[in-house]
């Protein structure tokens, strides 16, 4: 097995668009690693680097204790899945799956033998003789998948490998995909914008943001244990409820979380107020999702809303409560100009200093500020504005009428304006 590690690995188009900003990190020989995140943020550009297709501005690729970062894709033992599967239109399931054996000049009747195993594992044995435009959207994928394994690679790449499929066929391709390749124990690095995908294929999640790496942990660390506000945001649904709040302290050290006209307060053995109660007129953003709330009869409590509307979502109701709070948007939280690259040494990185002053002369026109952006829509304000919660059902709620929630206080998460987590995160 190898392992992967990237040392301050950066990437340049043009001189002028930064992909990928000053990345490190390091996969573990075996691992299963998605890379999540939006559209754009730079984790197919990180994934298209360690397989040798993109060139790298600075830094660093390593396999094991070998770098590679000047190997040619050939010589990396990299087996790569794309999105549409590329097959060969001309070649049949078999010589597809063949392909790559028969370029290793590996001998005819042993190849044909492993690429019938793969094959029988895929479920695709039935096809080895058709053509590619014979075949469904799941089949072609697979046969994609089998031209990727049979050569048995170091380090195994994969591109959002299921988003062209319909929603049954992910769901089943996706079990067998993650088990497939924890038999085959080899290093894994898999990109998506499917939350449900890295959450449950990864060992580890890595979301990225405008070229960097915002939060690593296992799926259940990611989820239940958010490093930014960003990343609370972005996983879970119905999405996790950001809204923002001051910080006030009482005579007796008491915090309490003011939300306009209403408060939270956080208890004395919260280790949160312990951090808050020097901070007094502080500015933070509380994150709820929505098992933090509770519908309860009870006039003491703690939220007070208006129903908006119901939607039933088939397992579950989503209820959408006005409760006069101001709402954060999380795509918006913390967007900050990367930080300085340090000065690249390596002997790969021959213009170095040229590649330096571009990223300088690139941070130095995102810090300008930025033009007034133009007002909102009014339409959809209802659904920004609104607390969004699961209830068990919709019996006896209609809209407008009176909601008292209330808030689990152990479940919530609290974070800077900078959308940083304002306590330390609770991981090994």
């Amino acid at each position: 097995m190898t392992g992967i590690r990237l040392d301050s690995v950066t990437k340049v188009y043009d001189g002028r668009y930064l992909a990928v900003d000053d990345v490190s990190l390091e996969v573990p020989a075996g691992e299963f690693l998605v890379l999540l995140g939006p559209s754009g943020c730079g984790k197919t550009t990180l994934l298209r680097m360690i397989a040798g297709l993109e060139d790298i501005t600075a830094g660093d690729i390593w396999f094991g204790r070998s770098n590679i970062t000047m190997l040619p894709p050939k010589e990396r033992g990299v087996a790569l899945v794309f999105q549409n599967g590329a097959l060969y239109p001309n070649r049949t399931t078999r010589e597809n799956i063949l392909f790559p054996l028969q370029m290793a000049k590996e001998e005819p009747a042993e190849a044909n033998a492993k690429a019938v195993g793969v094959a029988r594992i895929l479920q695709i044995d039935s096809t080895l003789d058709r053509l590619p435009r014979t075949l469904s959207g799941g089949q072609r994928q697979r046969v994609a998948i089998g031209r990727a394994i049979v050569r048995q690679p170091r380090v195994f790449l994969m591109d959002e490998p299921l988003s062209n499929l319909d929603a049954t066929m992910r769901t089943e391709l996706r079990q067998e995909l993650g088990a497939m390749v924890r038999d085959l124990d080899v290093t894994t690095v898999y990109v998506t914008h499917d939350q449900i995908e890295a959450l449950t294929l990864a060992d580890r999640v890595a979301v990225m943001r405008n070229g960097k790496i915002e939060d690593i942990g296992t799926p259940e660390e990611v989820f239940n244990d958010p490093a930014t506000a960003f990343v609370a945001g972005f996983l879970g649904s119905p999405r996790i409820n950001l809204m923002s709040a001051t910080v006030k302290v009482t005579a007796h050290h008491r915090v309490t979380l003011e939300l306009g006209t209403q408060s939270i307060a956080l208890p004395p053995t919260d280790r949160r107020s312990l951090i808050l109660n020097r901070h007094d007129g502080a500015r933070v953003i509380v994150g709820a999702r929505s098992d933090a709330f509770t519908l309860t009869s009870d006039a003491d409590t703690q939220l007070t809303g208006s129903l908006r509307t119901l939607e039933f979502h088939g397992n579950q109701w989503i209820a959408f409560v006005e409760c006069g709070l101001e709402l954060v948007n999380p795509d918006l939280v913390g967007v900050q100009p990367p930080t300085a690259v340090r000065r690249m040494q390596n002997g790969h990185t021959r213009h170095a200093a040229e590649h330096e002053s571009l990223l300088d002369k690139l941070r130095n026109a995102l810090r300008r500020t930025p033009a007034e952006p133009p007002p909102e829509d009014p339409a959809p304000a209802h659904r920004r504005a609104d607390l969004i919660l699961e209830v068990p059902s919709n019996e006896g709620l209609k809209p407008r009428d009176t909601i008292r929630l209330a808030v689990d206080t152990a479940k919530l998460h609290l974070f800077g304006e900078d959308g940083r987590r304002i306590d330390r995160l609770t991981r090994q």
